[in-house]
């Protein structure tokens, strides 16, 4: 009996021995499995990194070499290398605000050599309504604002002398007898036109604005049809 005692004792005790094992050996396991994960995580993390510092510098040379060919005035090879630069700021979040700044600047640059362009042709008075459509299509950028401002000013001086040029030229036609009626109209309604855009735009008032006046008004108390069709205009307003 007592020796049964004893040995199912001891088969308890190695029972109870061997449960304890199985549980450690599978805790054992899972730890070893968790550290197994976390390694290859942080090795995956690693990875990425180094990876996502590649793209970086990628991304920085790509800038570098946008500003050495912007400064060169290669603009098209700005654009090509922007394409590849805005497309890894797009797939790692990179910050693009570099990248619009000199894709803006080569806006300027070329908007700014247009409104050159438009500024000379302004020279010449008649060309008035071309340059301030062609000014206005362009954007009113900071960099921009004062030369463009000056150029659509100047369409407006110039659309006022044009009015009064007009004006000047039909007057003296009717002073010499071509078409008279309507010369003398016209020129009356191109320098309604003219006085009515140096008031809006607060323009300085031209020479030729009393004498055409006063040419209209001589035409019109020389005439015999005239007085009983119209009225003379007032050289004083």
């Amino acid at each position: 009996m007592l020796t049964f005692v004893i040995a199912l004792a001891l088969l308890l005790i190695a029972g109870a021995g061997l449960n304890f094992y199985i549980k450690y050996a599978r805790e054992k396991q899972k730890q070893l499995a968790l550290e197994e994960q976390r390694r290859r995580e942080q090795e995956e993390k690693e990875r990425q990194r180094r990876l996502l510092e590649e793209k970086r510098q990628e991304f920085l040379a790509l800038i570098e070499m946008m500003k050495k060919y912007f400064r060169q005035g290669n603009f098209a090879k700005v654009r090509e290398l922007s394409k590849k630069a805005l497309l890894l700021a797009d797939e790692h979040g990179f910050p693009k605000d570099e990248i619009t700044k000199i894709l803006h600047g080569i806006d300027v640059h070329n908007y700014r050599a247009k409104l050159s362009q438009l500024e000379s042709m302004s020279d010449d008075i008649f060309q008035y309504l071309y340059v301030r459509a062609e000014t206005l299509k362009i954007p009113d950028f900071p960099e921009l604002r004062d030369l463009r401002n000056s150029i659509i000013r100047k369409t407006r001086d110039n659309e006022y002398l044009v009015s009064l040029a007009i004006a000047r030229k039909q007057a003296d036609d009717s002073k010499k007898g071509v078409m008279p009626r309507y010369n003398y109209m016209s020129s009356k309604a191109f320098l309604e036109k003219g006085i009515s855009i140096r008031k809006k735009y607060s323009l300085e008032a031209s020479h030729e604005e009393p004498l055409i006046m006063e040419l209209q008004n001589e035409l019109f108390f020389a005439s015999k049809k005239l007085p009983r069709e119209t009225i003379p205009l007032n050289i004083y307003r």
